[in-house]
């Protein structure tokens, strides 16, 4: 008889294709509204991109370099794609954020339809005036 396997939400699976690193800059107090506003415009670039099922657009415009390096590089969109075939209907809410100097750790719950939702950190990097995914883990 095989073990019992922990249900794991499908959005959640996204986490394994970019690692997590820890930001490195030091918070700046209380975040600033227009730097909020920028991470929730990248935050809901990114469900729209997720919905849309545009992996191109989420590797290339909302990712960083670095971000898209993590996540395969050329290979992204193909990995990506794999990682969220069975994501429908993603919901990523913003439920605060972090600022440092020119990088943000932003914490979603993210959830997906038939599936319950699952806390996650998302570190984003300023990167031409936006910002942008850099690294994902799952709580």
């Amino acid at each position: 008889m095989l073990p019992a396997v922990k249900s794991v939400p499908a959005v959640a699976i996204l986490v394994s294709v970019l690692a997590f690193t820890a930001c490195g800059e030091g918070g700046s107090g209380a975040p600033e509204g227009g730097s909020v506003e920028r991470i929730e415009e990248t935050i809901d670039a990114f469900e729209e991109a997720l919905e849309d099922r545009d992996l191109e657009r989420v590797c290339d415009r909302v990712f960083s370099p670095e971000g898209r390096r993590r996540a395969g590089g050329e290979e992204c969109p193909r990995r990506l794609g794999r990682a969220v075939a069975s994501v429908r209907d993603p919901d990523l809410e913003l439920l605060g954020v972090t600022l440092g100097r020119d990088a943000a750790i932003a914490r979603v719950r993210a959830s997906s339809a038939g599936e319950e939702p699952a806390s996650d950190t998302i570190r984003l990097t300023e990167v031409e005036g936006r910002y942008r995914i850099e690294s994902m883990s799952g709580r």
